[in-house]
């Protein structure tokens, strides 16, 4: 929604937390009742299922929800307050007919309106992040030239082993050597304990360690103060949403690859994963080759931008009757 608030669109944003206590095996059984159930019935099997921090006092406008999880709780209550609803990402499994409205990654046959985005839809853009860096570095802005290393862990697809992160260790070592280069390093929230301790540990007497923030023992939110200060971004492959943002902020982009790879054919994550190497300013290689990496142009690119899908987007919320100021 933050390319609703830069169009100059009020929004009040409430955001509501769900726990989905539904087992796996039961989702598919969960889909086709909500499908046919009446609403009464969709009402209790929202309860027994999902576990809500609290409800709002009042019918929302617009119900946005991103991912599988939030999908049952986005289609009943959309039921119960007649609200509209809008989808972020891919929702196979479950029916297009659910939502209103979907902003997808990917192009796809959807049966319901949708629009695509391109990338996973973030609020980084070139301006947010020079102005994070200024918040975050105040008069320190490195003068070096600086990589920035955003590293995720384990997802469905991507499996890092141990010749994965001795790469990425021996990687930034030989590359301070070979390129002089300076490093922000951050991990994040799937990111190993052991990853994060190797990472302190073996990169200790790094002397061109600008900073390294593990994420697991202090959370701060350092992503787009270090692309403020970014020659190039390096980020591991798993993240969608991380390589999204990195896109999306004018730096060059090296996709870190494991070799523990598995995407499924056809699906928007093979899409996106094989789309972005395709992009200008964009490279891919693998964690275990990263001391011979070495980079074609490390010249700002030209950022991939959402706004071009202001106006669409607003056009599809007066359809629904979410927003209609002229």
């Amino acid at each position: 929604m933050r390319l609703l608030e830069r169009a100059g669109v009020p929004v009040e944003l409430d955001p509501l937390r769900v726990q989905n206590r539904l087992p796996g095996v039961l989702r598919g059984v969960m889909r086709k009742l909500i499908s046919v159930s009446p609403v009464w019935l969709s009402e209790y099997l929202l309860r027994l299922f999902c576990r809500f921090e609290r409800l709002p006092a009042q019918a929302p406008a617009l119900i946005i929800s991103s991912g599988g999880k939030s999908a049952f709780a986005s289609r009943i209550l959309k039921r119960k307050w007649r609200s509209a609803n809008l989808f972020v990402g891919v929702p196979a499994p479950f029916p297009d007919r659910w939502f209103d409205l979907i902003l997808s990654p990917v192009a796809r046959p959807f049966d319901t309106a949708s629009l695509v985005t391109g990338v996973i839809p973030n609020a980084v853009t070139p301006e947010a992040v020079a102005e994070a860096g200024q918040r975050y570095w105040q008069e320190n802005l490195p003068t070096q030239p600086c990589w920035v290393v955003m590293i995720g862990g384990d997802s469905k697809s991507h499996r890092f082993q141990e010749p994965d992160w001795s790469g990425l260790i021996e990687g930034i070592r030989a590359l301070t050597q070979k390129q002089g280069v300076y490093w922000l390093i951050t991990t994040s929230r799937r990111t190993p304990e052991a990853v994060e301790t190797r990472l302190q540990e073996e990169l200790a007497d790094c002397p061109n360690i600008a900073e390294l923030v593990l994420y697991n023992r202090e959370p701060k939110r350092v992503m787009q103060p270090f692309m403020a200060a970014a020659q190039r971004v390096l980020v591991t492959q798993d993240s969608l949403t991380m390589a999204s943002e990195a896109l999306c902020s004018g730096r060059p982009v090296t996709l870190l690859a494991p070799q523990g790879v598995r995407l499924d054919p056809g699906s928007f994550f093979e899409e996106m994963v094989e789309g972005f190497p395709r992009l200008p300013g964009v490279e891919r290689v693998a964690m275990t080759e990263l001391s011979a990496y070495k980079p074609e142009d490390n010249k700002a690119v030209e950022p991939v931008s959402l706004e071009p899908l202001v106006a669409p987007l607003l056009a599809e919320l007066k359809r629904l009757n979410v927003y209609n100021r002229q």
